[in-house]
């Protein structure tokens, strides 16, 4: 009976997942197995799970691979891995939890794999706590904002307890409302609650009870406190904490673990975990005597009570940790946190919507997708910069248009969610324009009424004049956005006859809250799980970090900061957006969207600099990270920025011109070094034809890119993108026997890009260029309709390089980024020429006489990766993307000292 059923499955499967498939199913092989599944259940009757794992198994295996994503970690040289994958220690905790994901949650089956494959890689990094030997773990993991990170520890955790780790803390932030979050998703995800009167089930007790039991000191309600100690006798029991980061909690913490360690007699294996570890953690004293700050001195002196500790620091935003002075070791409180054992890096999870999604990290999409970007007006921003003190609070009188139109594309969005089918989920929409209580308390209470008029407007006035403008909206932004999601989206674009009976509906159930420690208002998703929350949230620094903002589509966002990690923490709507990302927008100023643009590419650039590291076999001991500097913003607050130092090499790096002159002679000078060198090239250009059109030469001599760069001109600014300094850097590694032929593309046209919507508004047409022996059909559109260069003396179009344009040249390339960057290492070096169109409005108001002969010229190079290089200029180590140069921790690695 068992083969029969077998073979039914998996014959069901097969013809369901090549129909599923070819229909445009997002992930046709889970239909088709749970189609088959019920098909099966009707026919036999149910099976028991094992049955059903080993088909589900077979079916994957032979139909599509899991795939799992990989981690990527260094280690020091002595923190030897002790567990296997295959360890036999998960008795009950993770395989309950990963039940739990998989059954009750339906989370992805590859999903669960890589939290599994994850965490196993953490826990091989953290002490054995079987092992009667002292040990001293410090760690990091590098997760990505909004992603999902606490799903991660979660599995830690479940893990760690069952291979013997006895007490785990988990330091949950700064707030009430992130603790509690916390501490709710733990005891329902590691513990799991019945309810002592109903005997009603939630969490990971829905798959399994009756296992070892964990304490928890902490509730949702109630931190750590003294109080807490009564009743407790030993510590031989798992026991899980969850408290915040403050000065008044930690000193509690500390007094009742020391008391319960004499009581008991009994030191633990502890494991802690510190969520959003670079924030409060890191020593901000900025003192030279290694005097620590208050919340450091108080971790550090929390781990020093045992004699088995692993911490466990998680962030999206690593540069403060990566920048702790890593020798610093205080006489009372011993070592600081520099992740001196292990530095991992978390996978993107599929479906992960960040900062490469919302802003435009490589300058021009090809495939012209709009940006989810709405830049606020300069009337609109003129009455958000009144709200300067908490006196200025009654200033705000009047919704202005531009939030207006967010709280309209709110209610679509919302409207058009529930009309695909998403009924019951949250939706919400984030307010975030100071940090003042006060002023968020006064525009809260001038947005509930505007809201108050809208929707009764919108439900009982069916000529209303807002009703035109959601219209206008919906056909004018959301159709044109959801259209070029066409090819990848199920859904159709809906009749405005469905959208406006659904905004009715949907008009009368949003909340608009003040979030903030002064307002009573509170996010309570919970209480609203069956059919969803509604709400317009408005709030200040309580909404900045952690607090998750369930199904956020439209985020109203004015207020900076001069440090990478403080604004990249507070983009709220990075998360995972399954179905609707198509509706998500974020209204903002220009100068705050570059800023993170500009976050999107220091992120890329530091994970590819750490998975250099990786392939190099690096050590956390050994070598520092590099981080990419801004002229304007922080990398973190000074006070944390005592190690830091610039470095550099353009080796494995992507370099690109991204600023131009504005005179005309810039130009010419440009043109004619350019037309040189490509009728200087003996080699055949061979022109692709599919896509973009590109005219490759490759064996280039490199004394030929060497002359030409000596002609070629930047911007006397340019520090690192610099022609004079590329070419002596190219010279020096000629010395070196390397780098001595090159490849060359030239860039052409991209056929979709002059039939886009944007290109014909924007009057853009096309435009020919002789490049002496090349023709060019026409010169490559960039930055159609962005102006960055307002107040600066130079034109700054911006990136120039599309996604993976700097691999262009190698026949067998991937569409793995990192899988390129290794086939790099074995071409030469790459020179982009970019030939660029001069009528996209940067270059439009110049008023130079372009023409086929005259176009302005950028260009972007893609070296290797080699190990060891002569640095760029004498002893400073620098690269640059928009001008920017890059920091280390100075006392890591060979330049920093190590007593």
């Amino acid at each position: 009976m068992h083969q029969i059923i077998r073979e039914e499955f998996l014959y069901t499967i097969e013809n369901l997942y090549t129909a599923f498939k070819n229909s445009g199913f997002e992930k046709p092989l889970d239909v088709a197995m749970e189609k088959a599944q019920e098909k099966i259940i009707k026919t036999y009757g149910n099976l028991e799970s094992k049955v059903w794992e080993g088909l589900a198994l077979e079916a994957y295996s032979k139909y599509g691979a899991i795939n799992v994503r990989k981690a990527s970690s260094i280690r020091s040289n002595d923190n030897i891995p002790w567990f296997e994958n295959t360890h036999p220690s998960y008795s009950y905790f993770w395989p309950r939890y990963e039940k739990y994901l998989i059954e009750i949650k339906k989370w992805p089956r590859d999903t669960v794999e890589t939290i599994d494959d994850t965490t196993n890689e953490i826990l091989k990094s953290i002490g054995n706590p079987k092992n009667k030997q002292t040990f001293d773990k410090r760690g990091l993991v590098l997760g990505h904002v909004q992603s999902g990170k606490t799903a991660n520890f979660t599995g830690l955790i479940n893990k760690a307890i069952d291979v013997g780790y006895k007490l785990v803390i988990v330091l949950a932030g700064m707030h009430n409302d992130l603790r509690s979050q916390t501490q709710l998703r733990l005891e329902r995800e590691v513990v799991g609650t019945i309810d002592t009167i109903t005997g009603e089930k939630q969490g990971v007790a829905l798959v399994k009870t009756g296992g070892s039991q964990i304490e928890t000191w902490t509730t949702v309600q109630e931190d750590i406190s003294t109080n807490n100690a009564i009743g407790i006798k030993n510590l031989d029991k798992p026991i899980l904490l969850v408290v915040k980061k403050q000065k008044d909690v930690l000193p509690k913490l500390i007094e009742l673990i020391s008391n319960s360690i004499k009581h008991s007699g009994m030191s633990p294996p502890v494991l802690i975990i510190d969520d959003e570890a670079d924030q409060a953690s890191v020593d901000s004293s900025g003192k030279t005597n290694d005097d620590p700050s208050k919340i450091n001195r108080l971790i550090r002196e929390l781990l020093s009570l045992f004699k088995q500790k692993s911490y466990v620091g998680y962030t999206a935003t690593p540069f403060a940790n990566l920048l702790i002075k890593a020798n610093a070791n205080h006489v009372d409180v011993g070592k600081d946190l520099y992740p001196k054992d292990f530095v991992i890096a978390l996978p993107k999870p599929e479906g992960y919507c960040g900062p490469d999604e919302f802003f435009n990290t490589t300058g021009y999409k090809e495939d012209n997708k709009p940006m989810f970007i709405r830049n606020l007006s300069p009337e609109d921003i003129s009455i958000l910069d009144t709200l300067r003190t908490k006196d200025d609070a009654g200033l705000f009188t009047v919704v202005p248009k531009s939030m207006q139109e967010a709280i309209f594309a709110f209610l679509l969005s919302t409207a058009i969610r529930n009309l695909r089918g998403q009924t019951g989920e949250h939706n919400s929409m984030l307010i975030h324009t100071s940090r003042l209580t006060d002023v968020q308390n006064s525009m809260c209470g001038v947005i509930k009424e505007f809201y108050r008029k809208l929707s009764n407007d919108l439900i009982y006035n069916s000529k209303s004049e807002y009703i035109t403008k959601l219209q206008e909206l919906y056909e004018n932004d959301f159709v044109e956005v959801q259209s070029s999601f066409e090819s990848s989206s199920q859904f159709s674009v809906l009749a405005w006859e469905k959208i406006y009976k659904q905004i009715k509906f949907v008009a009368g159930k949003i909340e608009v809250m003040e979030i903030n420690g002064e307002s009573e208002d509170a996010l309570e998703y919970e209480k609203y799980k069956e059919n969803g929350l509604y709400v317009i949230a408005i709030g200040g620094n309580k909404l900045s970090r952690g607090l998750t903002l369930e199904g956020l589509t439209i985020s109203y966002y004015y207020r900076s900061s001069s440090m990478y990690d403080t604004l990249m923490q507070m983009g709220r709507w990075f998360g995972f957006r399954k179905g609707y990302m198509d509706l998500c927008r974020i209204y903002t100023c220009e100068e705050i969207a570059e800023n993170f643009e500009y976050l999107a590419v220091v992120m890329s650039e530091l994970r590819e600099e750490f998975e250099k590291l990786v392939r190099d076999g690096a050590t956390p001991e050994e070598y520092a990270v590099k981080m990419l500097t801004h002229n304007t913003m922080t990398v973190t607050s000074p006070a944390k920025m005592g190690t830091a130092e610039s470095p550099i090499s353009y080796t494995g790096t992507m370099q690109q011109t991204r600023s131009f002159a504005k005179n005309k002679e810039f130009y010419m000078k440009n043109m004619e070094a350019t037309i040189e060198l490509i009728n200087s090239v003996e080699q055949e250009f061979k022109t692709t034809i599919k896509g973009t059109k590109y005219h490759i030469a490759k064996d280039v001599p490199s004394h030929l890119i060497i002359d030409y760069l000596k002609k070629y001109q930047t911007i006397s600014s340019a520090r690192i993108v610099n022609s004079k300094k590329i070419a002596d850097y190219i010279s020096k590694m000629n010395r070196e026997n390397l780098f001595e032929k090159f490849n060359i593309a030239v860039v052409d046209i991209t056929n979709a890009t002059l039939t886009s919507k944007k290109a014909i508004d924007n009057e853009i047409t096309q435009w020919r260029v002789n490049l002496g022996k090349l023709s060019i059909e026409s010169a490559v559109i960039r930055s159609i309709d962005q102006d960055k260069s307002k107040g600066i003396s130079v034109v700054d179009l911006g990136a120039i390089v599309a996604a993976n344009q700097e691999f262009i040249d190698i026949e067998n390339r991937s569409t793995d980024k990192r899988e390129n960057i290794d086939l790099r290492a074995n071409e030469n070096p790459l020179l982009l020429v970019y030939p660029l169109h001069p009528q996209v409005k940067s270059f439009k108001k110049l008023n130079i006489d372009f023409n086929e002969n005259l176009v302005p010229i950028g260009l972007a190079f893609s070296f290797p990766d080699i190990i060891e290089v002569p640095v760029a200029d004498g002893n400073l180590r620098e690269r640059l993307k928009r001008e920017g140069v890059y920091i280390y921790n100075n006392t890591v690695g060979k330049g920093g000292s190590n007593d």
